[in-house]
């Protein structure tokens, strides 16, 4: 081989090893947007098919549920306890919400679900007012919800066959006395590494954005009324009768952390919610 051949070659491998390094980082970082595109993707699927299916079961098996008082000899009417009553459905949301919890955590992570229950005149058992001119909730409504705490603890065995066992209880039994388990967030990330959530972050997460007002049921950003939207109106709700509402929220950690601030808009703090309305 002769020598200007051999430089030749040299000068082949060497301009073919720059291009190497200047298109390594581009593969690279379009593996990781398509990696975290596709994860993004089946954080939405899952956190929309929880918000769906909890507030289907929510609206079926707790909004309905009524307790009367025993009745009194000599009179005709039913009275509806109120007390009871308010306390057996908050026991049934909190149960399916849990549930929906248990999901979140094994399947997506740093997610949290927020559930309400709405109903009008619950102390009546016949509502035969007109709803047409209703402009205002009033003292008409009574709100339901289910509490979120965080926990960086898992949901033992013990306590996944108390929420099974629950599900199978009466809905309108006497349930003052139970007391369902605290809802878990974990905090570890995505891939089992331990990665605390923020403050903001964990604010954002357990912050319910659905709020009643006298105007209606509206939906927030973290509970504020800079922007919000109005979900149900006073007439709606009073045609109705009641109405359930669960919000997921969620905090998603990307595999390349600078994706979401250089080519995606991903929501990494909280501040999202899949929300579903029935």
């Amino acid at each position: 081989m002769l020598q200007g051949d051999t430089k030749n070659t040299g000068r082949q491998r060497g301009g073919g090893l720059v291009e190497f390094c200047f298109t390594m980082p581009v593969l690279l970082l379009i593996a990781g947007a398509t990696i975290d595109l596709s994860r993004y993707m089946r954080f939405l699927q899952i956190t929309t098919f929880v918000s769906q299916e909890t507030a289907s079961q929510i609206y079926r098996k707790c909004s309905d549920i009524t307790i009367y008082n025993p009745p009194v000899l000599g009179t005709n009417g039913l009275v509806i306890n109120t007390a009871l009553t308010s306390t057996a459905i908050k026991a049934c949301v909190e149960r399916v919400q849990a549930g929906a919890q248990q999901l979140l955590n094994r399947s997506v992570g740093r997610a949290a679900v927020s559930s309400k229950v709405f109903r009008w005149k619950m102390d009546q058992p016949d509502v035969s007012a007109s709803c047409a001119s209703l402009a205002a909730m009033g003292s008409n409504v009574t709100m339901i919800s289910a509490p979120v705490r965080m926990s960086t603890e898992s949901l033992s065995n013990e306590t996944e066959d108390e929420i099974e066992d629950g599900e199978q209880e009466d809905e309108a039994a006497d349930t003052s006395s139970i007391r369902w388990p605290p809802l878990v967030i974990p905090s570890t990330n995505s891939f089992g590494s331990n990665n605390p959530l923020t403050p903001e972050t964990e604010r954002a997460l357990t912050t319910p954005g659905i709020v009643l007002r006298d105007s209606g049921i509206f939906q927030t950003k973290n509970g504020s009324s800079a922007s919000e939207r109005l979900l149900v109106s006073p007439s709606a709700l009073c045609q109705k009768g009641r109405v359930a509402t669960v919000e997921v929220s969620y905090a998603f950690e990307p595999v390349v952390k600078f994706l979401p601030l250089m080519m995606m808009k991903l929501n990494t703090d909280g501040s999202q919610r899949e929300t579903t309305v029935l």
